[in-house]
């Protein structure tokens, strides 16, 4: 079903369900850094924690890390498996650090777990979930103010019958330009689920069926 820009507006902070499935699978990097351009597409370019997106933050994919679910301290082991690795903005990784995480992710739906209230508080729905805005700080006071200005301006632009409003909104609530061309990519250990070039979001565009807004 194709998202319309009033359905972007009303999800912009909604997390995603059905429980989020890994839709590729390269191996061998040397470095977990690596796997970068693959968990941007995997993560729709938006960080797993706060969903704050590449095309908000002013340097782009450079304001966004690869995260582990599982810490490289405690699980050293680990530090290079690609279920193991996450998408996230460099405030939420740093904000975390090494602390457990009581939800995963890359496994579950955190829907199950938070949702945003109309006053742009994160909410949560479970024990974990309290957990996770805890340790994450995912109501920390300049995010909250950062959700509420985005949702304002959301908002204006999208009461107006304009073709500059729906340009603007586009930019917000669009994929960023410089999609990575993952079938360019030959990871060195193989991917195991190669079929999933076909879906990325650079052969979509390529395709003309990149959706305007998300």
């Amino acid at each position: 079903m194709k998202t319309t820009i009033p359905d972007a507006v009303a999800n912009v902070f909604r997390y995603p369900r059905p429980r989020r499935q890994r839709r590729h699978g390269p191996r061998g990097y040397a470095t977990y850094q690596s796997y970068k351009p693959w968990l941007r597409d995997e993560f729709r370019f938006q960080c797993a924690y706060c969903l704050c997106r590449e095309v908000w933050e002013p340097n782009g994919a450079d304001g966004f890390s690869v995260e582990h679910w599982e810490p490289q301290s405690a699980f050293p082991e680990r530090g290079l498996e690609y279920e193991n690795l996450l998408y996230a903005c460099c405030m939420c990784n740093a904000t975390r650090q090494d602390a457990p995480l009581p939800v995963k992710p890359h496994q579950s739906s955190l829907s199950d777990h938070l949702e945003f209230g109309e006053d742009a508080v994160l909410r949560a729905k479970t024990v974990q979930g309290a957990s996770l805005v805890e340790i994450c700080r995912l109501n920390r006071d300049s995010l909250v103010s950062f959700r509420r200005r985005l949702l304002r301006v959301l908002g204006v632009l999208a009461a107006q019958d304009h073709p500059k409003a729906r340009t603007a909104l586009q930019k917000i609530l669009g994929f960023p330009d410089d999609l990575p061309d993952l079938g360019r990519r030959k990871p060195p250990g193989g991917n195991s689920r190669s079929a999933g070039i076909a879906e990325s979001y650079f052969e979509k565009r390529q395709r003309g069926d990149l959706p305007e807004v998300y």
